[in-house]
Protein backbone atom coordinates (compact mmCIF):
# COMPACT_ATOMS: atom_id res chain seq x y z
CA UNK A 1 0.00 0.00 0.00
CA UNK A 2 1.41 3.60 -0.57
CA UNK A 3 1.74 6.17 2.13
CA UNK A 4 0.47 9.46 0.72
CA UNK A 5 3.38 11.85 -0.70
CA UNK A 6 4.31 14.73 2.48
CA UNK A 7 3.86 18.06 1.29
CA UNK A 8 7.40 18.81 0.73
CA UNK A 9 7.32 15.45 -1.64
CA UNK A 10 4.66 17.37 -3.67
CA UNK A 11 5.93 20.76 -3.92
CA UNK A 12 9.53 19.47 -4.43
CA UNK A 13 7.60 17.23 -8.07
CA UNK A 14 5.97 20.37 -8.55
CA UNK A 15 8.94 22.35 -8.61
CA UNK A 16 10.42 19.79 -11.18
CA UNK A 17 7.35 19.99 -13.47
CA UNK A 18 7.49 23.84 -13.47
CA UNK A 19 11.37 24.28 -13.96
CA UNK A 20 12.18 21.16 -16.36
CA UNK A 21 8.83 20.09 -17.76
CA UNK A 22 8.86 16.92 -15.90
CA UNK A 23 9.06 14.67 -13.04
CA UNK A 24 10.32 10.94 -11.90
CA UNK A 25 8.42 9.46 -9.30
CA UNK A 26 10.48 6.02 -8.00
CA UNK A 27 8.65 3.07 -6.58
CA UNK A 28 5.11 4.29 -7.23
CA UNK A 29 3.35 1.36 -8.48
CA UNK A 30 3.64 -1.72 -6.34
CA UNK A 31 4.77 -4.79 -7.87
CA UNK A 32 1.31 -6.23 -6.86
CA UNK A 33 -0.24 -3.62 -8.86
CA UNK A 34 1.96 -3.75 -11.45
CA UNK A 35 1.13 -7.51 -12.02
CA UNK A 36 -1.80 -7.38 -11.96
CA UNK A 37 -1.75 -4.23 -15.18
CA UNK A 38 0.90 -6.79 -16.82
CA UNK A 39 -1.58 -9.93 -16.72
CA UNK A 40 -4.52 -7.12 -18.02
CA UNK A 41 -2.58 -6.63 -21.05
CA UNK A 42 -1.46 -10.15 -21.59
CA UNK A 43 -4.96 -9.96 -21.83
CA UNK A 44 -5.65 -7.30 -23.66
CA UNK A 45 -3.69 -9.18 -26.31
CA UNK A 46 -5.43 -11.98 -26.72
CA UNK A 47 -8.91 -10.45 -27.65
CA UNK A 48 -7.23 -7.18 -29.44
CA UNK A 49 -4.40 -8.64 -30.92
CA UNK A 50 -1.76 -6.18 -31.46
CA UNK A 51 -3.17 -3.24 -29.79
CA UNK A 52 -6.50 -0.74 -30.69
CA UNK A 53 -4.85 0.87 -33.95
CA UNK A 54 -3.35 -0.12 -37.15
CA UNK A 55 0.78 0.63 -37.02
CA UNK A 56 2.06 4.43 -38.18
CA UNK A 57 5.05 6.25 -38.02
CA UNK A 58 4.10 8.47 -35.18
CA UNK A 59 2.26 5.82 -32.90
CA UNK A 60 5.01 2.83 -34.13
CA UNK A 61 5.35 0.23 -36.23
CA UNK A 62 5.76 -2.72 -33.71
CA UNK A 63 3.90 -0.70 -30.72
CA UNK A 64 0.83 -1.98 -29.37
CA UNK A 65 -1.73 0.76 -28.11
CA UNK A 66 -4.73 -0.35 -26.28
CA UNK A 67 -7.53 2.19 -25.35
CA UNK A 68 -11.04 2.04 -24.18
CA UNK A 69 -8.98 0.79 -20.96
CA UNK A 70 -12.53 1.65 -18.23
CA UNK A 71 -14.25 -0.44 -20.08
CA UNK A 72 -12.20 -3.83 -19.77
CA UNK A 73 -10.57 -4.79 -16.27
CA UNK A 74 -11.95 -3.10 -13.47
CA UNK A 75 -7.52 -2.38 -12.69
CA UNK A 76 -8.30 0.39 -14.90
CA UNK A 77 -10.49 2.06 -12.61
CA UNK A 78 -7.94 2.21 -10.06
CA UNK A 79 -4.90 3.27 -12.39
CA UNK A 80 -6.84 6.35 -13.16
CA UNK A 81 -6.87 7.08 -9.75
CA UNK A 82 -3.47 6.69 -8.12
CA UNK A 83 -3.24 8.70 -5.19
CA UNK A 84 0.21 10.07 -5.60
CA UNK A 85 -1.25 11.66 -9.46
CA UNK A 86 -4.25 12.87 -7.26
CA UNK A 87 -2.01 14.88 -4.98
CA UNK A 88 0.46 16.35 -7.80
CA UNK A 89 -1.82 17.21 -10.38
CA UNK A 90 -4.18 19.92 -8.87
CA UNK A 91 -0.51 21.99 -8.36
CA UNK A 92 0.24 21.47 -12.02
CA UNK A 93 -3.42 21.33 -13.93
CA UNK A 94 -5.28 23.28 -11.51
CA UNK A 95 -8.56 21.71 -9.82
CA UNK A 96 -11.27 19.86 -11.60
CA UNK A 97 -8.72 18.62 -14.00
CA UNK A 98 -10.10 15.38 -16.06
CA UNK A 99 -8.82 12.11 -17.52
CA UNK A 100 -8.36 12.77 -20.98
CA UNK A 101 -6.72 9.43 -22.56
CA UNK A 102 -5.95 6.36 -20.83
CA UNK A 103 -3.55 4.10 -23.08
CA UNK A 104 -0.44 1.71 -23.16
CA UNK A 105 3.00 1.84 -25.21
CA UNK A 106 3.90 -1.75 -25.13
CA UNK A 107 7.25 -0.81 -27.85
CA UNK A 108 8.22 -4.02 -29.30
CA UNK A 109 12.17 -4.18 -30.21
CA UNK A 110 13.25 -2.29 -32.89
CA UNK A 111 11.08 0.46 -32.73
CA UNK A 112 12.42 3.87 -34.35
CA UNK A 113 12.75 6.64 -32.20
CA UNK A 114 9.34 8.36 -31.86
CA UNK A 115 9.13 12.17 -33.62
CA UNK A 116 9.80 14.74 -30.70
CA UNK A 117 6.30 16.06 -30.06
CA UNK A 118 4.07 17.92 -27.59
CA UNK A 119 0.95 16.52 -26.01
CA UNK A 120 -0.83 19.75 -25.74
CA UNK A 121 -0.54 20.36 -29.45
CA UNK A 122 -3.95 19.08 -30.14
CA UNK A 123 -5.26 22.24 -28.55
CA UNK A 124 -3.17 24.43 -30.94
CA UNK A 125 -2.75 27.22 -28.49
CA UNK A 126 -0.19 30.01 -28.95
CA UNK A 127 2.83 29.64 -26.32
CA UNK A 128 3.29 30.20 -23.65
CA UNK A 129 0.39 29.12 -22.17
CA UNK A 130 -0.84 27.58 -19.19
CA UNK A 131 -0.97 23.86 -18.15
CA UNK A 132 -3.23 21.93 -20.30
CA UNK A 133 -2.08 18.61 -20.08
CA UNK A 134 0.24 16.25 -18.38
CA UNK A 135 0.77 13.32 -18.90
CA UNK A 136 1.96 10.35 -16.68
CA UNK A 137 4.24 7.80 -18.12
CA UNK A 138 3.90 4.23 -15.91
CA UNK A 139 6.99 1.71 -16.21
CA UNK A 140 5.97 -1.85 -16.09
CA UNK A 141 9.33 -2.85 -17.22
CA UNK A 142 12.78 -0.73 -17.05
CA UNK A 143 12.73 2.60 -18.63
CA UNK A 144 16.44 1.91 -20.09
CA UNK A 145 18.43 3.78 -22.98
CA UNK A 146 18.69 0.18 -24.64
CA UNK A 147 14.67 -0.48 -24.08
CA UNK A 148 13.85 3.14 -25.76
CA UNK A 149 13.11 5.08 -22.55
CA UNK A 150 10.84 8.06 -23.32
CA UNK A 151 13.59 11.15 -24.23
CA UNK A 152 12.58 14.77 -22.99
CA UNK A 153 13.87 18.28 -23.98
CA UNK A 154 14.94 19.32 -20.22
CA UNK A 155 12.79 23.53 -19.79
CA UNK A 156 11.75 22.88 -23.18
CA UNK A 157 8.33 23.44 -21.52
CA UNK A 158 9.47 27.37 -20.78
CA UNK A 159 10.45 28.00 -24.58
CA UNK A 160 7.79 29.87 -26.35
CA UNK A 161 7.13 27.49 -29.17
CA UNK A 162 6.33 23.96 -30.31
CA UNK A 163 8.97 21.44 -31.61
CA UNK A 164 10.41 22.14 -35.24
CA UNK A 165 10.71 18.30 -36.78
CA UNK A 166 13.53 19.54 -39.16
CA UNK A 167 15.31 20.43 -36.25
CA UNK A 168 17.49 17.47 -34.05
CA UNK A 169 16.92 18.81 -30.31
CA UNK A 170 19.48 17.28 -27.17
CA UNK A 171 17.19 15.17 -25.19
CA UNK A 172 17.72 12.67 -22.26
CA UNK A 173 16.34 10.14 -21.08
CA UNK A 174 13.76 9.15 -18.44
CA UNK A 175 15.42 6.18 -16.52
CA UNK A 176 13.64 4.23 -14.09
CA UNK A 177 13.23 0.51 -12.77
CA UNK A 178 9.76 -1.06 -12.97
CA UNK A 179 7.59 0.67 -10.92
CA UNK A 180 8.34 4.32 -11.28
CA UNK A 181 6.25 6.82 -12.86
CA UNK A 182 6.79 9.96 -14.38
CA UNK A 183 5.16 13.52 -15.44
CA UNK A 184 5.32 15.28 -18.34
CA UNK A 185 3.87 18.58 -18.71
CA UNK A 186 2.00 18.66 -22.15
CA UNK A 187 4.74 21.46 -23.47
CA UNK A 188 7.67 19.40 -22.74
CA UNK A 189 9.42 18.50 -25.94
CA UNK A 190 9.15 14.60 -25.43
CA UNK A 191 9.46 11.42 -27.50
CA UNK A 192 9.40 7.38 -26.96
CA UNK A 193 13.20 6.11 -27.57
CA UNK A 194 14.28 3.50 -30.23
CA UNK A 195 14.06 0.46 -28.57
CA UNK A 196 17.51 -1.31 -29.34
CA UNK A 197 16.88 -4.38 -27.10
CA UNK A 198 15.53 -7.62 -27.42
CA UNK A 199 12.25 -7.42 -25.43
CA UNK A 200 8.97 -5.27 -25.11
CA UNK A 201 9.09 -2.26 -23.15
CA UNK A 202 5.93 -1.89 -21.53
CA UNK A 203 4.17 1.04 -19.77
CA UNK A 204 1.16 3.32 -19.92
CA UNK A 205 0.32 6.69 -20.84
CA UNK A 206 -2.18 8.24 -18.50
CA UNK A 207 -3.18 11.22 -19.92
CA UNK A 208 -5.03 14.43 -17.83
CA UNK A 209 -5.92 17.54 -19.00
CA UNK A 210 -7.26 21.14 -17.37
CA UNK A 211 -10.91 20.96 -16.95
CA UNK A 212 -11.74 23.80 -19.15
CA UNK A 213 -10.46 21.58 -22.07
CA UNK A 214 -11.85 19.05 -24.03
CA UNK A 215 -10.94 15.28 -23.22
CA UNK A 216 -8.49 14.16 -25.90
CA UNK A 217 -10.02 10.28 -25.84
CA UNK A 218 -14.09 10.64 -25.57
CA UNK A 219 -14.89 8.60 -22.37
CA UNK A 220 -18.07 10.61 -21.61
CA UNK A 221 -19.45 9.05 -24.84
CA UNK A 222 -17.55 6.07 -25.00
CA UNK A 223 -18.42 4.66 -21.38
CA UNK A 224 -22.15 4.01 -20.94
CA UNK A 225 -23.95 6.28 -18.01
CA UNK A 226 -24.69 3.29 -16.04
CA UNK A 227 -21.25 2.05 -15.90
CA UNK A 228 -20.07 4.78 -15.14
CA UNK A 229 -22.71 5.63 -11.94
CA UNK A 230 -20.52 2.57 -10.40
CA UNK A 231 -17.24 4.37 -10.34
CA UNK A 232 -15.83 5.80 -7.32
CA UNK A 233 -16.45 9.56 -6.97
CA UNK A 234 -12.88 10.08 -7.79
CA UNK A 235 -13.14 8.62 -11.10
CA UNK A 236 -16.32 9.93 -11.50
CA UNK A 237 -14.83 13.64 -10.96
CA UNK A 238 -12.53 12.64 -13.63
CA UNK A 239 -14.99 12.02 -16.18
CA UNK A 240 -17.00 15.08 -15.57
CA UNK A 241 -19.08 14.61 -13.00
CA UNK A 242 -18.04 18.11 -11.01
CA UNK A 243 -17.48 21.67 -12.82
CA UNK A 244 -14.73 23.17 -13.26
CA UNK A 245 -14.57 26.91 -13.61
CA UNK A 246 -17.88 26.91 -14.64
CA UNK A 247 -17.79 24.52 -17.16
CA UNK A 248 -19.57 21.10 -17.45
CA UNK A 249 -22.51 22.04 -15.25
CA UNK A 250 -25.91 20.65 -15.73
CA UNK A 251 -28.61 23.20 -14.83
CA UNK A 252 -25.81 25.64 -14.00
CA UNK A 253 -25.34 23.25 -11.49
CA UNK A 254 -22.32 20.45 -10.01
CA UNK A 255 -23.77 17.35 -12.99
CA UNK A 256 -23.27 15.13 -10.23
CA UNK A 257 -26.84 15.30 -8.64
CA UNK A 258 -28.23 15.25 -12.45
CA UNK A 259 -26.48 11.91 -12.97
CA UNK A 260 -27.72 10.36 -10.60
CA UNK A 261 -31.37 11.51 -11.19
CA UNK A 262 -31.02 10.85 -14.52
CA UNK A 263 -28.85 7.41 -14.33
CA UNK A 264 -29.27 6.31 -11.04
CA UNK A 265 -31.26 3.41 -11.72
CA UNK A 266 -30.01 2.56 -15.31
CA UNK A 267 -28.41 -1.31 -15.44
CA UNK A 268 -24.54 -0.78 -15.02
CA UNK A 269 -24.44 -3.99 -18.20
CA UNK A 270 -23.49 -2.51 -21.10
CA UNK A 271 -24.77 -5.23 -23.84
CA UNK A 272 -22.29 -3.41 -26.30
CA UNK A 273 -19.51 -5.13 -24.37
CA UNK A 274 -20.20 -8.36 -25.42
CA UNK A 275 -19.60 -7.22 -29.03
CA UNK A 276 -16.89 -4.73 -28.86
CA UNK A 277 -14.04 -7.05 -29.30
CA UNK A 278 -15.62 -8.89 -31.84
CA UNK A 279 -14.71 -5.36 -34.04
CA UNK A 280 -11.26 -5.36 -33.40
CA UNK A 281 -10.30 -6.08 -36.68
CA UNK A 282 -12.69 -3.35 -38.37
CA UNK A 283 -11.36 -0.88 -36.21
CA UNK A 284 -7.81 -1.78 -36.84
CA UNK A 285 -8.16 -2.22 -40.70
CA UNK A 286 -5.47 -0.60 -42.78
CA UNK A 287 -7.33 2.50 -44.55
CA UNK A 288 -6.78 3.86 -47.88
CA UNK A 289 -4.19 6.93 -47.32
Amino acid sequence: MLLPLSDAEVAEHVACIARDGYAILPDAIPPDFRQEICDELDRLESVRPGGDIPPGPFTGRVTRRWFDLLNDGEVWQRVAVHPWILQILPHVLGEGFLLSTMGSAVVGPGEPAQPIHVDDGVYAFPRPHPNLVCNTMWALTDFTEAAGATRVVPGSNTWDHDPDPRTAYDTLPLLMPAGGLAFVVGTCFHGAGANRSDRDRAALTINYCNGSMRQQENLMLGISPGRMMGFAPELQDLLGFRTSKGSGHIFAQDPRLEMQRHYGDVAAEDPYLARRNALHGDRTARRPA
